[in-house]
Order: structure tokens, then sequence, then C-alpha cells
């Protein structure tokens, strides 16, 4: 059924996993709708109390795909405004989910990988994971929600600071700033995120649906609003030198120059 993504369900809980681990885990445009549909499909299963979402292998996901964004450049079709609203719905479906969703941060959780982190309600985190909000080192504001829910969990000040420099932010520094829900030793990630999860999918389930229903309808509310504005805005800044010189430079393993 999913061609991007492992879907699997046990003792309640149900696993998404980004199966793109050759690519580390790198989202293909695919992967957007699946994690949409599977989040989705989850919700509705009723043997299902709990969401924990992960990437295989040593990291969480390193964002949107760039040998894609050099196909896109070189083919001057760019990010379109309709693409990116429609990787929006991927955080919008995690935040309109009634069931809980962790986000099992293993090693490194960058630009839209960073923004799945965002859309779940938990964060686990060792001291190996980094979170990096890395579109500006691109060129681009960023999508996914990013800079909205990113400024809904910290603040605008420490969210600007974030999204301006790209600089990553490890797991205990996350902890500390409120961007994570709590910090596990390497090698007990698993263990302890499935424990919490488990805990989580035995407590009233229809209870914890309404209360974030009502969390989405009074803090959320205009959210798809932003989804549309950051689809502009990322379809523009997609046309310009800035992107098309990161990307270049990313391929050739070269620091960018922007501004030119």
């Amino acid at each position: 059924m999913y061609s991007t993504i492992l879907v699997n369900v046990e003792d309640r809980v149900g696993t998404i996993t980004i199966n793109r681990e050759e690519y580390l885990n790198a989202l293909a445009r695919e992967t957007y709708g699946e994690i949409r549909d599977a989040v989705k499909e989850l919700d509705d299963r009723k043997d299902v109390g709990t969401i924990v979402i992960t990437g295989k292998g040593k990291h969480f996901s390193a964002g949107g795909d760039i040998k894609r964004f050099k196909t896109l450049i070189d083919s001057k079709e760019y990010l379109s405004q309709d693409g990116i609203y429609y990787a929006g719905q991927m955080t919008k479906a995690m935040k309109q989910c009634g069931k809980p969703i962790i986000a099992m941060i293993n090693g490194v959780a960058t630009g839209a990988g960073f923004s799945i982190a965002l859309g779940a309600d938990y964060r686990i985190v060792t001291p190996s994971s980094k979170l990096i909000m890395g579109f500006i080192k691109i060129g681009l504001p960023g999508d996914t929600g990013s800079i909205y829910l990113l400024s809904k969990l910290i603040g605008i000040e420490k969210a600007s600071y974030m999204m301006m420099t790209g600089e990553p932010v490890k797991g205990e520094d996350a902890v500390q700033m409120g961007l994570a829900t709590r910090l596990v030793e390497d090698g007990k990630l698993e263990e302890e995120t499935y424990a919490f999860a488990k805990m989580l999918a035995n407590m009233p389930t229809k209870a914890i649906a309404r209360q974030k229903a009502l969390q989405y309808n009074y803090f959320y509310r205009d959210l798809d609003c932003f989804y549309y504005d950051e689809a502009l805005q990322m379809a523009v800044s997609s046309r310009e030198g800035d992107f098309e010189n990161a990307v270049q430079a990313f391929i050739e393993k070269k620091m960018p120059e922007f501004n030119k």
C-alpha cells in the first residue's frame, strides 16, 4: 500500500517508519501523502490508541530530497505552490489526528523531517539527536507548517533564531528550551518511547480525542491559511538564485554563497 513508509500495529500502538534509509530518510514527493494517509488510517482504527513516527536506521529524516530539487531546477519547474500546499497536509493531518502522536527522534531531523517532529504531540530525543531548521541553508523560508508549529512550541524569538541561522539543537538543549518532551539515554530510545506510547494507548481514547479536537479548534484554527501563505513564499523563493546556488553547492559538497 505504501512505497516509502512502513506501518505496523502492536499492543495498541501504531508505528509509522520513514523507509528511505539509503537517502537518510529524505522525503520523496510520495512520502508526504503516505504519512498523511497512514495517520488517518491509524486514527480510524479501534485497535490503535497511540501513534509513533520514526525513521529507519540511524536518522529520523534528512528533510526534502535535494536530488529532486536539482531535477526541478534543471527542468525549470521549480517548487509549485500546489505541491507545497499538498506537502503541508501531512502535518495538518497530524494535528487533526485524535490519537496522541509521538516522534521518536533517532539521529538527525532536519527541514521537513523536523516539521514531522513538530507535527507530533510529543518528541522523545537522546543526547545524539539533532533538530535542525535547515530550510535557510538552501535559500528557502520553510514549508510543512514548520515556522507556524515551531513558533507555537517555543515562541517567536527562539523560533526565529532556529529559522534564520539553521543551527542544530542537540537533544539535551531541545528539552531545556521546550522543543522536545523527554531526553532518554542513547540506546534506550525505543524502549522508553514505546513504554510511554503504551501508557498513553491505555488512557481513555475518546477523551484524548476530544482534548486534541479542542486544542486544534482553539489554538491551530488558522493553520490552513498559513499553509497557503507558506506555499506562495516557497514557490517564489525556489525561482531565485539562492535556492539554485545552494542546491548545486550541496550536491558538490561545497558551502553555498548567497545574495549573488
